[in-house]
């Protein structure tokens, strides 16, 4: 049983010094942990464990260490769980608040509790109460509602949002900077394509014979096709086919010609013209023309 354990206990300590520190320094005192800025204490020792300040030097978290029996005939087992708080380096704790006006204070510790905050961007995700919310690194709230999952998207102006429905299966929609619904939560995956301002919603997966479908930035429906719809430019459906083998298809919505075309990979690139990887190889190609051009390496 302790052996099972072990993962469970090592992997707060070791995180703990993996993440940049810049001059903050995880130190342990009497058997608890505290962080040290050159030669001050920031965070008092008074932690079971702790996580360093993320790359940007704003958050750290810091975890009390709590363990609970449970019995059965046959053996007994002890759990151990982890209450813990997100610091800045005045040593204030995080306080988010939800619709209802219900606060918290205290996050369960999760295998993606520290990806979630220790990167470089200036936004980071918490989870409370099976709801995720965004904020600034300087605690500043940015989303109250509280999704099964949120993320940014590729344009400041939308979170990409799901919910569980009670099937447990997850539905993806667009949500606004003011949290309003752009896109419903009803599909599988919802991609942007910020040169021509369009979202593409694709209903694989949750919705049996539903269409994939493209929308403006408004939420006003473009085009729909049972096709998938892997991207989709001002004029051109992308369509990835998976059987009997991979290829695409580019259908001009103007013309309604169609032209398939072996790849390994497809990206955005600038309106008409896409990324595409043959192998390790990628080009430019114009969806126009049909002609390809080498793609610059900076």
């Amino acid at each position: 049983m302790l052996l099972k354990a072990l993962p469970y206990i090592l992997l707060p300590l070791l995180l703990a010094f993996a993440l940049p520190s810049f001059s903050q320094t995880p130190y342990r005192e009497n058997s608890k942990w505290g962080i040290r800025e050159n030669e001050t204490v920031i965070i008092k020792p008074i932690y079971d464990t702790i996580f360093n300040f993320d790359s940007t030097g704003k958050v750290c978290m810091a975890c009390f260490r709590s363990k609970s029996a449970t019995a059965s005939k046959f053996i007994k087992v002890t759990t151990t769980s982890y209450a813990c708080n997100y610091l800045n380096k005045k040593n204030e704790r995080l306080i988010i608040r939800n619709m209802a006006n219900d606060t918290f204070s205290v996050f369960s510790y999760n295998k993606t509790a520290i990806k979630q905050y220790s990167g470089n961007s200036p936004y980071f995700t918490v989870s409370t109460k099976g709801k995720k919310h965004i904020l600034y690194k300087n605690f500043q709230q940015i989303t109250f509602k509280g999704y099964h999952d949120i993320s940014m998207s590729s344009d400041p102006k939308f979170y990409f949002t799901s919910f569980m429905n009670e099937g447990d299966i997850v539905l993806s929609g667009l949500t606004n900077e003011r949290e309003e619904e752009i896109i419903p939560h009803n599909y599988s995956t919802i991609k942007i394509n910020t040169n021509d301002s369009l979202i593409i919603a694709c209903s694989a997966g949750v919705r049996i014979n539903a269409e994939d479908e493209v929308f403006d930035y408004n939420g006003k429906k473009i085009i729909g096709t049972h096709r998938h719809i892997d991207m989709a430019t001002k004029h051109f459906l992308i369509h990835k086919i998976f059987e009997p083998k991979e290829y695409y298809i580019f259908y001009n919505m103007n013309t309604k010609e169609e032209k398939n075309v072996s790849a390994d990979e497809i990206k955005f690139y600038e309106h008409d013209e896409i990324l595409i990887r043959q192998k390790n190889d990628w080009y430019i190609y114009d969806l126009n023309t049909n002609l390809k051009k080498p793609l610059k390496q900076s």
